[in-house]
């Protein structure tokens, strides 16, 4: 099952369901509503709550996109258009690749200390390991790690990203993120994946030259002003019936202008979504639309790839089966 919001004409915004024989959105309410049938009363337009629903509500959307395949002009003119498909109530933003975190930490010694970058990079030639510092801290391997990020500064997909006045170094990182449809609190990894609902495309901004100071002098870490500016999310939910099998078998991309710059993939997930769920609910209690991410896929950001972003392009990251988010980099403020 794969949802997201529409536009209608007279401005109004409506949860849609894919109807993959007739390869269009149908918007439910206006959808059941049209057809009167007491079998869709209980359809409504929140998108957590739908994906709650699971196995049944996913055979009541197919009987309704069916019933409903031969009034389509009757539907009113409900397109895409740039909106959230749900508004989150929290973000947990996870860190999940080793590969990610190493490669990340040469990009910054490439940007910041160059004239140190050879001396390190013949260190790790020579014992074939990364360069110690390099590394995760211990808890990375003994437990799911995460920061509380800004859940209220989303850019939908299709809308222009922001570049705040503060930075030089707007960077993307492309990342998967699940969606929590139920409360759970101290529950087991098996239990808590009960609870993941549903997942979308999830582009964590993050600007480089002020996380590079804040690692190095600031007292919160890398993860406070140069990532609460904006995130962006994908116009699309896929129901987690769809992704969680494969959660960790995932091929991504990014596209700059079209351009191809890095194929990429989950494999190197250290921890599974449930277990990160289960972690999160630890002596408190994750609700209903708070949102997991993986944090960024291995060759995910420009960091890595020491390809940076420049006003006016058009930024695609995709992931196989969930899809995509597209934005344009807006003019720095």
């Amino acid at each position: 099952m794969r949802l997201r919001r529409l536009r209608g004409a007279d401005r109004r915004h409506a949860l849609a369901v894919w109807d993959e024989p007739a390869e269009r959105w149908v918007p439910i309410v206006p959808a059941a509503t049209l057809l009167g049938d007491p079998r869709f009363a209980g359809l409504g337009d929140d998108a957590v709550a739908v994906l709650a629903g699971g196995a049944e509500t996913r055979a009541l959307l197919a009987d309704l996109c069916e019933a409903v395949r031969g009034r389509r002009d009757e539907l009113g003119g409900y397109e895409p258009a740039p909106l959230l498909p749900f508004q989150p109530t929290l973000l947990r933003a996870f860190a999940l690749s080793e590969r990610h975190w190493i490669q990340s930490a040469r990009g910054h010694l490439r940007r910041n200390l160059p004239w140190a970058a050879p001396a390190v990079a013949a260190v790790e030639a020579i014992s074939r390991r990364p360069f110690k510092p390099f590394r995760p801290k211990p808890l990375f391997y003994s437990e799911p790690q995460y920061y509380l990020g800004n859940a209220l500064s989303l850019v939908p997909d299709g809308a222009e990203v922001p570049w705040p006045a503060f930075t030089e170094a707007l960077d993307f990182e492309l990342e998967l993120a699940a969606v929590v449809v139920a409360p759970v609190r101290d529950v087991s990894a098996a239990e808590a994946e009960a609870a993941i609902g549903g997942f979308v495309v999830f582009n964590d901004l993050t600007a480089r030259d002020v996380q590079w100071e804040e690692v190095r002098a600031g007292i919160f870490g890398p993860v406070t002003k140069s990532k609460s500016f904006a995130s962006a999310l994908g116009a699309e939910l896929v129901s987690a019936d769809v992704v969680l099998p494969r959660a960790r078998s995932l091929r991504g991309e990014i596209r700059v202008n079209g351009e191809l710059w890095s194929a990429t993939d989950t494999g190197d997930q250290r921890w599974t979504f449930p277990e990160m769920l289960a972690h999160a609910a630890k002596g408190e209690t994750v609700q209903p639309g708070e949102l997991l991410s993986s944090g960024t896929l291995h060759d995910g950001c420009g960091l890595e790839l020491d390809r940076w972003l420049r006003p006016g392009d058009d930024l695609e990251l995709s992931i196989e089966g969930v899809g995509a988010v597209r934005n344009r980099i807006g003019a720095p403020e």
